[in-house]
């Protein structure tokens, strides 16, 4: 039934399907079109019959729907009944020629189809190559070209689909890879260490792991913790596919505030250029044209770039904080998949939130068909009311074991043995405009100061104390505005900090205790953490020695007191042993202190 409702569906979207036909078979009513939808995209549609299965479409519903028809077969199908009336149902493709041809149905198959008058050789092709439906053995894969060259043989004229020879490249690819994968983890086993010299760094097992997995399956989704290295593994991914395959660029798609992070961390784990696109228009072009190996751009920019992208022609893309295109009605969602390019990493520490649809979004990314038609995955996997309202979900071990061959997620409990006492991350992002303009006039202040300095070889106290002011004034405008002015609040520190709290407290599910130099930070972020839902307490110089205790005693026994906010008052002397994670909005002036912490 549900079949029925989706064609039914295609159907009656075809009438406004096609805006115009460019090329059509002359005076045929079967053959080759190329049609422009109302989109203004265009598509090739190979018109061979009234039925599905029997017709195809390069546009991605056709190739993902399982259902052998799309709006814009259906649309020439209607309009092919009123051009030629009732002599369109007696009509049928003369076929003169073999032709290989993909069929896409709940599994994808190479198709042999054969002329209307076989010739026996054909036939015994057919035999031996091809099972009862026509559809190319599995086992035959690897040995495409021997077919191919006898099918040719047989009969010089066969055509080839494209999407034949392209589906053949990635299943042996993948083929080659796992074989690889296997040989690469049996030394991890033995305790060798296969990618050794990879990185400038060494990588942890589990690092390693989840870079060969990467490497060696292609389109894949890392969902390790948070802290783990996703971003090492990811890049260590790509090396290995320079290596291994030639790859030439690759994009990284990632939060706006964390761009700039992963030219960092690129510079600091190896050699290969990078380069991050931003800036106006004609720059951002420029860039696009001349690509270094690593692009770096963000989802912003994606809606804006998206043809310059697809120009750069890259051959990896990553995906950063997959999370961004979970909700695939948003624009950002639905634009990120029009990306095309023939490797793909997904990093995210939460492919699933709330919804199966989440996952499924970010799953579409990597692979299309993996999890079906969104159509029959709901339908498979939601239980509702008669009312339509969702009451839960069934069937996710069947989701799990689908999944199993292009996701990898490890969480921090798993790994524990193979991590080092701590693991430190630093989260670079810019300051806005608002935060520039008085950072650089404190900045010539101190410049000055420092300059008549070196001129007459000292410093009265009052200018003495003039440069600890700028500094402790740039250094409050890094966090926020509101810390200069008391007015305003402009503070990527505390965006990032939204996300990096919601991954650790809400979704890991984690005690976190943050550090600020400064009453008035803790105060603008346990403003954040209050609009997140996330519980909290909040210790600084103010708090009675007698009211501390109590704070701690809450944040260690309360489940849903997931933060504790912490001025220098609470990095000595304090036993926090609940918390697994800590986060610094800025790095104490003592370097010991840190440590403390």
């Amino acid at each position: 039934m549900i079949v029925e409702e989706q064609i039914s569906a295609r159907q009656q979207r075809a009438r406004k399907a096609i805006q115009k036909i460019l090329t059509e078979p002359a005076g045929q009513a079967y053959g080759d079109y190329v049609v422009q939808s109302t989109s203004g995209r265009k598509y090739r549609v190979a018109m061979r019959g009234p039925s599905v299965f029997e017709n195809f479409c390069s546009c991605a519903d056709f190739a993902a729907n399982t259902l052998g028809t799309c709006k814009h077969i259906e649309a020439l199908l209607l309009r092919l009944h009123r051009r030629f009336g009732r002599s369109f149902n007696s009509l049928q493709f003369q076929r003169t020629r073999a032709s290989l041809s993909l069929h896409y149905g709940d599994t994808v198959n190479v198709l042999l189809r054969l002329p209307s008058e076989p010739s026996a050789d054909l036939r015994k092709i057919v035999s031996e190559y091809f099972d009862s439906n026509a559809f190319l053995r599995k086992d035959n894969l690897r040995r495409f070209e021997q077919v191919l060259e006898k099918l040719r043989t047989v009969d010089e004229t066969a055509v080839v689909y494209s999407d034949v020879l392209d589906f053949i490249d990635h299943e042996n690819e993948l083929t080659s890879g796992l074989e690889d994968e296997r040989g690469y983890l049996a030394q991890l086993k033995k305790g060798k260490r296969p990618l050794e010299g990879l990185l400038k760094v060494p990588l942890f097992p589990y690092q390693i792991r989840g870079a060969l997995f990467a490497a060696c399956r292609g389109r894949v989704i890392l969902a390790d913790d948070m802290g783990l290295g996703k971003t090492i593994q990811a890049i260590a991914g790509a090396e290995l596919l320079r290596r291994r395959r030639g790859i030439e660029r690759v994009l990284v798609v990632a939060p706006a505030s964390v761009k700039y992070q992963w030219k960092t961390e690129i510079e600091k784990f190896c050699n290969l250029p990078a380069q991050v696109i931003d800036g106006l228009m004609p720059y951002r072009k420029k860039l696009y044209a001349s690509p270094t190996f690593f692009n770096l751009t963000s989802y912003e920019l994606v809606l804006k770039d998206i043809e310059d992208m697809h120009n750069m022609r890259p051959d990896l893309i990553i995906l950063d904080e997959a999370q961004r295109i979970r909700n695939w009605t948003t624009a950002t969602a639905r634009i990120i998949k029009q990306l095309k390019s023939r490797y793909a990493f997904v990093l995210t520490g939460t492919p699933l939130e709330n919804k199966l649809e989440e996952l499924f979004s970010v799953v579409e990314f990597v692979d299309g068909r993996r999890l079906g038609p969104a159509f029959r995955f709901l339908k498979e996997h939601r239980m509702e009311s008669e009312e339509g309202k969702l009451l839960g979900y069934r069937g996710l071990e069947q989701i799990h074991k689908q999944l199993e061959p292009i996701l990898l997620r490890r969480t921090r409990k798993e790994v524990l043995p193979e991590l080092p006492s701590r693991t430190d991350q630093i989260f670079r992002v810019r300051m806005t405009p608002e935060q520039a303009g008085p950072y650089w006039e404190q900045s010539d202040i101190l410049a000055r100061l420092m300059h008549k300095w070196k001129r007459q070889g000292w410093l009265s106290e009052i200018d003495l104390r003039r440069i600890t002011c700028c500094i402790q004034n740039m250094r409050m405008l890094c966090d926020s505005t509101f810390l200069f002015d008391k007015a305003t609040n402009f503070s990527p520190k505390l965006e990032e900090f939204r996300e990096i709290v919601h991954e650790l407290a809400v979704e890991e599910k984690r005690k976190v205790v943050v550090f600020s130099e400064y009453e008035r930070m803790t105060h603008l972020a346990g403003q954040e953490l209050t609009k997140l839902k996330i519980g909290w307490v909040s210790l600084h110089g103010n708090v009675p020695a007698r009211k501390r205790g109590e704070l701690i005693a809450r944040f260690g026994k309360d489940p849903d007191c997931k933060v504790f906010l912490s001025t220098d008052a609470g990095g000595v002397g304090l036993n926090l042993q609940t918390a697994s994670a800590v986060v610094n909005f800025e790095p104490p002036w003592n370097p010991a202190r840190l440590e403390q912490r």
